[in-house]
């Protein structure tokens, strides 16, 4: 279950706006994904972050807002590591520092490379939170020759409609503040980060309400397109 995640109660914020701009080039992909989160809840959370990264990708750029203030990360190499520990979160090539991140989540090497964690802090009751990740990209050739191009699940979450939507009620009730959807089997505040984040990865993207999506693709080849 990636996206904005309630550290405490391993719940989903839901998604309200998810915007993908990406330009390919050659066998290169460049992303960039604009995604808003609401905190729907009456009280302060801290939120945290999750994205997984697909085979071959590297994060390039990470900006969160929450209120007036947004929050940016620092690329550093592994040699690197070691002198921010404290206030560093990994991601592929290095680790992404903050010096306004608390309660960092520690990764084994296997996390480092396919997922991209980020303790956003505290979230204020009934906030709203922008995301901006960009990532880079080498596309793979399939076996007819051409290449694909898709969005990321965790910008583009299945909706759960509740038994009374189904049932027919006007659309504009899926903007009714639902309980946002948890994780199958929360952990202890305690337990192994790389244990419960595997366990939030394996479960399927969800949004509890309806979202707007958009998504643009340019495409830049020395080549006629078939």
């Amino acid at each position: 279950m990636p996206g904005l995640i309630n550290k405490e109660t391993r719940c989903a914020l839901p998604l309200s706006v998810s915007d993908i701009t990406c330009c390919v080039r050659g066998y290169t992909l460049a992303l960039t994904a604009s995604m808003t989160y609401e905190n729907i809840e009456d009280h302060a959370i801290e939120g945290i972050f999750i994205y997984p990264l697909e085979e071959h990708s590297i994060v390039v750029g990470f900006e969160a807002m929450i209120c007036s203030q947004i929050i940016t990360l620092q690329i550093k190499g592994k040699a690197k590591l070691d002198d921010c520990y404290q206030d560093s979160c990994h991601s592929t090539n290095g680790a992404l520092q903050s010096g306004t991140v608390t309660g960092n989540i520690l990764m084994d090497e296997d996390f480092e490379r396919t997922v991209l964690v980020v303790n956003l802090g505290i979230i204020p009751p009934m906030e709203t939170v922008h995301i901006l990740v960009s990532t880079s990209s080498e596309l793979t050739t399939l076996p007819s020759g051409g290449i694909k191009v898709s969005s990321p699940p965790v910008c583009t979450p299945r909706v759960q409609r509740t038994i009374n939507e189904e049932q027919g009620l006007s659309p504009n009730f899926s903007r009714t503040r639902d309980r946002p959807i948890c994780a199958s089997s929360p952990h202890d505040q305690n337990s192994n980060a790389s244990l419960w984040l595997a366990s939030l990865l394996e479960d399927e993207a969800i949004n509890s309400m309806d979202y707007e999506f958009n998504f643009q693709l340019e495409i830049r080849a020395p080549y006629l397109l078939a």
